[in-house]
């Protein structure tokens, strides 16, 4: 035994159920595009930078704030001056120090830079920089909301300066070897195929898995075969019927709601899209709640026409809502002048056009394709003809007007694409992000272009108004009031918010994180878990040694074949 224990380490402290390390494998729907901290542009790449790259502050499995590369944080009594006490622990995957210098580095660069796409709306508002010491302080001109500077600066992604210095950070993709602090070092990207990642050895907290394997697996059908042979551990929004199976491939169910919600965005620019009663006559005639039912499995919910989450301290019930009724849909097209003249099923608009329209949709989203087949189908008993454009992800980014790249921008009728918010069931900022014609989301330039209407004007003013208010009362009259004008006036038809079921392997990993809003694949499962049972070992002394375990501690610990 004396012999064995110095084999095995984790079994030297007597009652302490040892740790196994182990490769856990979560896939990913669609690949990646770049890995660039400043600039992606789809979840799939979020999915794969948060593993590389820290913040300050993440927020925990109850979206509170939590201390990451920050050690600690304070401010002033009028909040208009924070300071983040940097952790003297961290340090970068090529074993490099990370020192207030790369925190001051990256926050610097946001602030002096206001075309990086994934900045926050706070770096405008800072008037100072400095740095005592181990931390950094930052002035603002103003006393902004704890929540905005936690959850939205604070979670500001941070490189190291000796990488960064160097590069055009708006023309690169970082998809080579991306350097990190974060929980994983990547190791490998075989395009379309994998990501494959390993333990960042210097990492400030514990960790005990080895590493991480992402396979990219588009079909759900391949993504339950690979759960149920071992291959995966995690499957996002099984089919029902694999779901009610769960138990029987030795998996579990969890289920969570998620701040991303799917919408119709229709380029004003052109007419009759910059009609309200015309955007008006196609929300009441698209059937959002068999949309859920149908291709979310009941996963989610309708969103808002008010663009506020269904939930939480900031939504308006009393605004405008949109019940599917096509019979209304008729209607309106009919009072509105449009009817078919040539007898040919679609109506022609008041310029004598049809009611033709193409809706390009991200190939990579399936769900999204399905989406715009229904409202193809909702549609045509009112005369409208929607025909169904896939195209790739960069194509689609770049028509929206994305990159910023005024090339080909616009160039579209409607666009089905999704919003991931900052937790706006009760981020006071939601709007400001999301509509503002300050903001450079809501801008005309990019994701709303051509609605310049009256009501645009009101919503960006209330959205300042918000930014600088501090009686919570008075903060949540003006959201009311932005929700019942965006429910009137249509900048987005929003059509679902989407909820997550997950089934997770129960019967190799333990150390499980759960959370209302989060899947078992996050920051704080990768953290925990580990192999319920060792790996099998290879020949010779450790072979034997684990045999003699084994039989000594009359089967105490319990040996499965783990793949590669």
């Amino acid at each position: 035994m004396l012999v064995l224990m110095g084999m095995s380490p984790s079994l030297m402290v007597m009652g302490q159920e040892p740790i196994y390390g182990g490769i856990m494998h979560t896939p990913l729907s669609a690949d990646a595009h770049a890995l660039n901290p400043f600039s992606w542009t789809t979840t799939y790449e979020a999915y794969v930078i948060w593993h590389i790259y820290d913040p300050l502050v993440r927020l925990d499995l109850e979206n509170q704030a939590y201390a990451c590369i920050a050690e600690s944080w304070s401010h002033s009594t009028d909040f208009s001056e924070w300071t983040f006490v940097i952790r003297d622990d961290v340090y970068w995957h090529d074993g490099e120090k990370l020192t207030i210098d790369d925190v001051f580095y990256t926050y610097n660069l946001n602030w002096n830079d206001p075309d990086i796409p994934r900045r926050s709306w706070l770096f405008d508002e800072i008037t100072e920089l400095e740095v005592v010491d181990n931390t950094i302080v930052i002035t603002f001109g103003w006393g902004p909301k704890p929540a905005d500077v936690l959850y939205d600066l604070a979670t500001t992604l941070i490189v190291p300066e000796h990488i960064w210095a160097d590069i055009d950070l708006h023309d690169y993709a970082n998809d080579v070897n991306p350097i990190g602090s974060g929980p994983f070092k990547f190791v490998e990207w075989e395009r379309a195929q994998f990501f494959r990642l390993e333990k960042h050895d210097q990492y400030q907290f514990p960790i005990y898995i080895d590493g991480k394997t992402i396979p990219i697996i588009s079909e759900v059908e391949a993504a339950f075969y690979a759960l149920a042979g071992g291959d995966i551990e995690v499957m996002a929004n099984p089919p029902p019927e694999l779901e009610s199976a769960a138990e029987f491939y030795n998996a579990s169910v969890h289920t969570s709601l998620n701040d991303y919600w799917v919408y119709l965005g229709m380029n004003q620019r052109r007419y009759p899209n910059n009609v309200t009663e015309f955007r008006q006559a196609i929300m009441y005639g698209i059937d959002r709640q068999e949309i859920v039912d149908v291709i979310k499995y009941g996963r989610g919910a309708i969103m808002p026409a008010s663009c506020n989450l269904p939930w939480g301290t900031y939504y308006n019930e009393e605004a405008k809502t949109y019940d599917y009724n096509i019979t209304k849909t008729i209607e309106m097209l009919d009072d509105l002048g449009w009817v078919d003249t040539d007898e040919d099923d679609i109506r022609e608009d008041g310029l004598g056009n049809p009611l033709e329209f193409d809706v390009i949709v991200s190939a990579d989203a399936q769900e999204s394709v399905d989406t715009v087949k229904f409202i193809k189908t909702y549609l045509e008993p009112a005369g409208i003809q929607v025909n169904v454009v896939p195209i790739i992800w960069d194509v689609l980014w770049t028509t929206v007007g994305g990159t910023g790249d005024e090339a080909n921008t616009w160039d579209y009728d409607w666009a089905v694409l999704g919003w991931v918010g900052f937790w706006s069931d009760f981020h006071p900022s939601s709007f400001y992000w999301l509509l503002s014609a300050d903001n450079w989301w809501g801008s005309n330039a990019v994701n709303i272009p051509g609605w310049n209407s009256t009501v645009r004007t009101q919503v960006t003013d209330l959205c300042e108004l918000v930014l600088y208010e501090t009686d919570e009362a008075v903060v949540a009259d003006l959201i009311d009031q932005i929700q019942v004008l965006v429910a009137e006036d249509l900048p987005y038809l929003p059509l679902q918010v989407n909820g997550g079921t997950y089934l997770y392997k129960t019967d190799e990993y333990k150390g499980w994180q759960l959370g209302p809003t989060d899947g078992p694949d996050n920051y704080f499962t990768w953290l925990s878990i580990q192999l319920i049972s060792p790996p099998e070992s290879g020949p010779g002394y450790l072979a034997l040694g684990a045999i003699l375990a084994l039989v000594i501690t009359v089967g105490l610990i319990k040996f499965r074949r783990r793949r590669d």
